[in-house]
């Protein structure tokens, strides 16, 4: 888990050094399916939609695996 958190840090260094600055938020959510608390990490971009600055929420997921997969998709340009 702490390595996965690791590389998912190092993945999101270096797409800010390319000039796309994606945050990493983690809350604390029930899940029906488990029926326990789980962590949940949730991928946003501050982007410019109509002339105002907003945060688009690109993933939420319960899984640090999927972090890493989108986050290494995003630095290899979506392939």
């Amino acid at each position: 888990m702490a390595k996965l958190k690791s590389i998912a840090n190092k993945l999101q260094t270096s797409l800010a050094l390319q000039g796309r600055y994606i945050t990493i938020n983690q809350t604390q959510a029930y899940s029906e399916r488990l029926e326990k608390m789980c962590t949940k990490y949730i991928l946003r971009e501050r982007r410019v939609v109509l002339g105002k600055k907003k945060n688009v929420t690109l993933l939420e997921t319960f899984r640090i695996v999927d972090v890493v997969t989108f986050l290494a998709e995003e630095l290899n340009g979506g392939e």
